[in-house]
This record gives C-alpha cells, structure tokens and sequence, in this order.
C-alpha cells in the first residue's frame, strides 16, 4: 500500500509484496545454478559432436543470465521488506530493479526460443545424452519463469490503474473540472471492472435478466467499497490480522480496569450483571429452546445431499444410494409421493432431506414439497408436515450456490411489501426478492392449502405455520413471515444465522413478537452489512495508518501470536505514538481515511436473538480442555462490529450450529442423570469430604429441632443465619463446581472439582443441590469472589477450631442486602451464600447455592 506504479499504470500490488516472489524464483534460480553448473564443468559429455559444442557455449552463456536474475532477485527482496505498509520511501528503487528484471526476462525469451530451435534440430540426430537432458532442463526453466511472469502480471493488472495515475495528478494541480471527469471515469472504469469478474465468475451459469441486473447492483457495490482506495489484497489480509489483535488487546485492557462493569468476554462480546442468560430450569425457557434445536434440524436439511455427505461421509453415500430411485423400487415409491421440482435425475436432495429425519427416527414428518430450482432472488425450499409437533414447516435453504451469493451481496435496503406497516419497514434488498418469489410459488401451486389438508383425520388443517432458515435461508424466512403473518397470525419463525443487514429498527422491533434468531459464537454473518462494512474499511485502514512494521512480519506473525512490539499503538499520548517516518506524505493518506461509503440506513439482525456463546479455557499440557457453551440474550444492535477470528467462517456453518446449540444442553442432561441417579450410586461416584449439606425448607426447619451446638437465629428481614459443622448433618445428594478467577480475557468456568478443593480465597464456587420439594419456587444463583471479610455478617462466622470444615450460609433475597461496593451484594434471583471456613488459613470463600423448589432455602 499504495500499489505500484509503472509504465505510468497503477499495478494491484504493492512494492512490499514481492518478498515471496522474489524468493521463489532465487530458490529456483539457485538450484538450477547449481545443477547447471555440476553438468558443465563436472560431467563429461561429447565434445567431438557439433550439437555438444554449441550447446555447451548455450549454457555457459545461461549462467551469466543466471547470476544476474539472483542478483536481481536478492535486491527486490531486500527492498521489499524494507519500511511498513504505508511508508513506502524505502523501497522506491524497486521499481527501477524491477525494470532491470524485465529486460533480463527478454533475454531469457530469446534463449528460451534459441532452445527449442536447438531441440527441433539436434535432438534426434544428437548422440549425447548428456546434452540433450541440459537442452531440455535449460528450455523448461525459462519456460517456467516465463509463464509464472506472465500469471503474475495478468493477475496484478488494474484496468483502471492508468485512470487513477491521472487523477492523483490532477489532484495535485487542483484542477477541479478534470478532477471530476476523471473520477467520474474511475468509477464506471471499476465497476465494469468488477462486473468482468462476476461474470467470469459465473461463466457456467445461464445468464437471466435479473442476474444481469445483479452484476451490476454487486459490482456498483464494490466500486464504490474500494473507490479511492489505494490498497492491494495483501494489506487486507495485513489488516485483519493486525485488527484481530487490536481487538484481543482493547477486551484484555477493559478486563484490566479498575471501575469496570464487565466481569469478562464470551465469543468476543461483553458479559455484564445485566447479562440476561436463558433460565434452562424454566420449564418455558427449557421447552422453547428445545424447539429451537429442534426446527434446526429442518434448517439443515434443505441443503439436500451436500450438507447430507459432508456430515457423514462414509455411510451417508450408501444411505442414499440404498434408498435411490436409480438403484432401488422403495426410493422410486417415496420420492412419488412428494411434489418435486428440478431436483437431479436420482431425487439425491429429497432423499438427503428424506435421511435427515429418519436416521434422528422422526417418521412423523412428511415432506409434501420440494423446490430445487435455484436462481438469482430464487432460492430453493420444501414444505414439510410434523405431526408430532402439529406444524407445517416451511424451510428455506441458505447460500450453496454462485447465484445465492449474489443474492447474499443484493444489499441495499428494500420497503417490505406489506401493506399495514407499524414505521419504516425496510430489508435486505435480495432477501426481500427471494421472500416475495416463494410466497408467489406458494399461492400458485397452492403448497399450504396441500400441506394443512394432508391429513383431515390428525387435524392437520388446525397445525401451526413454522418458517426455518439458516443464513440467507434465514433472512428470507424473516421476511416470508411478514408476508404471510396476516393469512397466519400465529406463525413463528425461526431464524439461524441470519445477516445483519436484514431490517430497519423498525421492522426490527416489530419482528420480536414471532422472529427467534440464533447466533453461534463470532459468526461473521450476523455482522455484516452495509453499515457495518463501512466502521470495518474504518478500523482497517485505522490500523493500517498506525502499524509501522513491514508487511510480511505481520502475515508472517498471524500464524502465531504477534509480539507486543508489532500490535498498533492506541494511546492517543504523543509520546507513545511511533516516530514519523522522514516522509509524511507518503506515511498518511488523509484522502483515504476520510473517503465513507454512501448513506446507508442500518440494518439489523432480526427478531429475539439467542447468542450461543463460550468460553475458551487456556491450554494445557495434555491439550486444551472443550468449552463451555452457554446460551444467552443478545442486543440486535450490539452485532455491529465483526469480530475478527479464525473461527468467524467455521462457526456460520449450519452443522456448527447444531452442534453448539447441543452443547448447551449438556451439562443439564449430566446433571439430569445425576438425579435419576440412585443414592448408592451417587454416594460411589463422589468424592470423598467431611463436608455434608442439608438443605430445609422454612417450614421443615420450624418443625425439626436444631444441634445442640449450632443456632439458628433469625434476623429481621426474615432471613436465617446458622453453623454446622460438617459431621452433625445429614448427607443428601450434592453436586459442587470450583470456578477459579478469571484471567484469560475468554475464560470463565474451569471443569468441575469437589468442594473440598476450593481452598483459596480468590477462589469462586457454585454449589447445586437437586429439587428437595415439588412446590414452586425461585432458582437461587450467583457466582462471588471474596474481597475480603467485611461483607461476611459477624453472626455467620464461625469458629475454625471447632472442627476442620465449618459451613455458614445466610438465605436472604438480594433486595434486603446492603448494597455496597462488594461483590456480594450484587446477587441475582434470591441468592444462597456460603461461607466455608479452613482451619489451615483465616480466609473464607463465597459460594453462590442454586437450589431448585424451595420456597425459603435454608443451610443448616
């Protein structure tokens, strides 16, 4: 950055981009060197012969072109990895190598051409073999560098490069009239730049109008990104790397705060204590996630056989082949009973979608109507009848194809077609267009009215309406469910992985009361659109401007983590800032920074959003442990950021998301088991600990009698203080999970350990005890760390000379708790807190109790 100019062009690629090149072809040329050099003047081979003579003075005088080009080579290396990005002072004389290189490259043409003139003339009447193989060695090393020359310059090409050479020219004179006429020129020059490509892009394609009109809305769209901007490929990939750390480093310098309301960063974003976590132990909450990993399966399953063979590989092919109507009568009898429409020769996408649901054994649902057809603002679907759930499932596919893509890139802003509109309702421009092509579909071939009269007998014309998607799929669905919610008021959808250009705030809003979205992790997807774009070019070039090392250490350092020394500066003190280059012109780029796409109206994610998120626990010896996933409430607009990472593609995957939506769930079905368990069982498989909990319900404390050597008094707001130690109680069945301080800036629950393993006082703990009762009842949870003694009541602690473990707790609800500046006053949801107590150390640890219908939880 900026890109090379020569022969009074603009080139795509920058002075500091030859470092690999350079060192390909002096790798090559070395070797070649050296074997060359063995073969003249270590080998014997026959000098009598005219055809030996005259190739032999042929490579003598292709060893000078030799040294030449290595010398050349070892130059543009030198200079290349010279300055930073953008100062580019340093290396001006590559230009001038780079001329000397070319007219070295000529005369290998020459020599080249001379080569196979000798091998039409020599090679058969030649006896020598030995000269012969050098002829043939010689020509097809010139040949390489030839052709390896010619890609790199076609791929380096900028049309428009003499265009933009003119105008920074004008610039400089201030003539306005040309200034304008030439940028004028630059950008129809680029956008029917970018149109060349996406045509050769999709050259297999059948060409339409509306992918015409495509071309152009996408290539406008990248005019108009890179319009101005003086940047080649290699300094994006600079500048993700160098943002990626820039964003580690500003999530680690907010956890170091003093005054800070973030406890830590789960998938990139900040938990706060106002942080909303889905209440997995409602039975509401429980049974609303449950559907929403259910309808992901239907999301998978309209990406047809792809998604199928790429999820099992090995039996899947088989599976299909077994049920294909090619191969098999039973495959021919399934697929008549569906409506299908431009699906291959064998029905492969019926069946995988077929497979999906009978290998997890759901043979209650019916698949009545399959769209395979796939076109630009056409995306393929299928309808879909569950009578185990009594809904009739709409599911749209997500991007699989050139032609979804382009639909994906439609991205400006589109009014929703929807006739009573509660503000400013607008979409992503594509979306809208594909939502409006299936519910055309649907009314044509009347797919709903078939779907709801299936089955008269099971009621199927009182089912529920259900549209899934996921990715472009899912945008499409929230939108489809704005067209047809006047027809089905009690439709819902559910959309996965949708983008985050998709509604205006309004629509957005709106499309809470029957839009669920879910975003897993650092997914890319859900944080990009036209908005968004515009703050990521921001940041990119603002770090960009900031680094002030050479290009190929930071692409070079992004396969690790990169040292201190090479992250950005962000203190806005003068003296921290790096020193400025001898030449500020070329350093800043002013015009660059300031250059903004045009105004775009944001656009967000739609409908409630379940953000999975998890943890990453620090490597060990033996590896790294699995994270820890959990599911929580997001902010539409807090996805406006994208969120640089290797997993930000991996996790938009639509396996990827089931499989972490899965993974929330299981640390409920562990403890699930746990309590089906039977006592024996339990008693074997916990550790053993002097340490024994007795949790009573208010009424059950009034009525059993107390230890002699512990008291219960009751405080005045109701509450109960007490001690026990640990060998007067009652065992009953306990599960405790150790959760050391948080260091990692993405670490926040260790894997589980016993009670008795909690002996420091930095330490946090969460003790959960099975449900003791069946009458309702606040879920008591928290998690503390002890600051120091002052927020423990003097009546609750105990005496560590009384026996090895002692226990005080206090059950009271947070509201009637002093609210001050420690930790333990900031509980959520009627907290439980435990006091225990070590006789080898005066430190206590806080542990937070969730226990589960107890009216008024008690520790005795």
């Amino acid at each position: 950055m900026p890109g090379m100019v020569m022969f009074r062009r603009r080139w795509s690629v920058g002075s500091d981009d030859l470092v690999l090149p350079a060192l390909f072809l002096f790798l090559l040329h070395c070797i070649w060197l050296v074997v060359l050099s063995v073969v003249l003047f270590g080998l014997p081979y026959g000098s009598d012969q005219s055809c030996s003579v005259t190739l032999g003075d042929h490579g003598r005088g292709y060893l000078g072109i030799l040294v030449s080009c290595l010398i050349c080579e070892s130059a543009i290396m030198w200079l290349s990895m010279r300055g930073s990005i953008l100062y580019t002072q340093p290396r001006e004389a590559v230009q001038y190598v780079i001329y000397i290189r070319l007219a070295i490259l000529l005369v290998e043409l020459v020599y080249a051409v001379v080569g196979i003139a000798w091998l039409v003339q020599y090679y058969q009447p030649c006896s020598d073999v030995t000269a012969k193989n050098l002829a043939l060695g010689i020509v097809a090393c010139n040949w390489l560098v030839i052709f390896s020359v010619c890609i790199t310059l076609t791929c380096t090409f900028d049309p428009t490069g003499r265009t933009f050479v003119k105008l920074k020219a004008t610039r400089r004179r201030q003539r306005n009239l040309t200034t304008y006429t030439l940028r004028h020129r630059l950008e129809e020059g680029q956008a029917s730049s970018w149109s060349r490509r996406l045509k050769f892009f999709m050259c297999c394609t059948r060409a339409q109008d509306t992918q015409s009109d495509a071309y152009s809305e996408v290539a406008s769209l990248f005019a108009e990104f890179f319009r101005d901007l003086d940047i080649v490929p290699s300094d994006i990939i600079a500048g993700l790397v160098l943002l990626r750390q820039r964003q580690r480093s500003k999530r680690s310098a907010i956890l170091d705060q003093a005054n800070n309301d973030i406890l830590a960063f789960l998938s990139g974003m900040p938990v706060t204590r106002n942080t909303r976590y889905l209440d997995l132990k409602n039975s509401t909450e429980m049974n609303m996630y449950k559907d929403v990993c259910y309808y992901m399966l239907f999301a998978l399953a309209a990406y047809g056989w792809p998604m199928y063979l790429m999820r099992k590989p090995a039996c899947g092919l088989c599976r299909l082949a077994s049920s294909c109507p090619c191969t098999s009568v039973s495959g021919s009898r399934m697929s008549q009973s569906v409506t299908v429409e431009e699906d291959n020769c064998c029905g492969c996408n019926v069946l995988a979608i077929r497979r999906h649901f009978l290998d997890r054994d759901l043979k209650q649902v019916q698949i009545v109507y399959t769209s395979c057809h796939d076109a630009v603002y056409e995306t393929p679907f299928f309808v879909a009848v569950d009578h185990g759930k009594k809904k009739v499932v709409i599911s749209i596919r997500g991007t699989l194809s050139p032609k979804d893509a382009l639909t994906d890139l439609t991205g400006d802003s589109e009014r929703l077609p929807v006739e009573e509109q509660h503000g400013t309702w607008l979409g992503h421009k594509g979306m809208v267009y594909s939502a409006e092509y299936i519910k055309k579909k649907l009314e044509q071939e009347m797919i709903l009215s078939q779907a709801f009269g299936r089955d008269l007998n099971k009621g199927t014309m009182h089912y529920g309406l259900v549209i899934v998607g996921h990715s472009l799929g899912a945008g499409t669905a929230a939108i489809l469910s704005f067209l047809l919610r006047p027809q089905y008021p009690t439709l819902h959808c559910y959309s996965y992985s949708p983008p985050g250009g998709l509604f205006s705030e309004d629509a957005m809003e709106y499309s809470k009361e029957f839009v669920t979205s879910v975003v897993l992790g650092k997914d890319l997807v859900p944080r990009l659109g036209l908005s968004q774009l515009e703050g990521f070019r921001r940041h990119l070039l603002e770090v960009l401007q900031k680094s002030n090392k050479p290009k190929w250490r930071i692409i070079a350092g992004g396969t690790k983590c990169i040292p201190k020394s090479e992250l950005p500066v962000e203190d806005d003190d003068p003296q921290s800032q790096p020193a400025a280059p001898p030449s500020s012109r070329l350093w800043l780029h002013p015009s660059d920074l300031s250059i903004a796409l045009s105004a775009s109206t944001p656009l967000y994610p739609p409908g409630r959003i379940i953000h999975v998120v998890h943890n990453h626990p620090p490597e060990t010896y033996c590896g790294q442990e699995e994270p820890t996933y959990s599911a929580l409430w997001g902010d539409n607009k807090a996805f406006d950021e994208v969120i640089i990472s290797p997993a930000m593609l991996n996790e938009h995957m639509p396996h990827m998301v089931m499989e972490g939506l899965n993974k929330v769930l299981e640390p409920l079905c562990l403890v699930s088991e746990q309590e089906n368990s039977g006592p024996e069982e339990l008693e074997a498989n916990q550790p053993t600990s002097n340490t024994t909990v007795v949790i009573t319900s208010q009424t059950e404390l009034n009525s059993s009698p107390l230890p002699s050597d512990s008291s219960l008094p009751a405080n005045t707001d109701g509450s109960f203080t007490g001690s026990l130690t640990g060998t007067e109680a009652v065992s009953v069945p306990l599960s405790v999970v150790a959760s050391p301080s948080v260091s990692d800036t993405e670490s926040v629950l260790p894997p589980p350990s016993p009670l008795s393993d909690c002996t420091s006082a930095s330490e946090s703990c969460s003790v959960s005890v099975p449900s003791m009762s069946n009458s309702p009842s606040n879920s008591h949870s928290g998690a503390l760390s002890v600051g120091d003694d002052s927020c423990i009541p003097p009546q609750t602690q105990s005496d560590p000379a009384d026996s090895p473990l002692s226990i005080d707790a206090i059950a009271a609800p947070v509201s009637e708790i002093p609210s001050d500046e420690s930790d333990c006053a900031r509980i959520e949801n009627d907290p439980l807190k435990i006091v225990i107590s070590h006789s080898s150390s005066q430190k206590h640890e806080v542990c937070s109790l969730q226990a589960q219908n107890i009216p008024y939880d008690t520790l005795v």
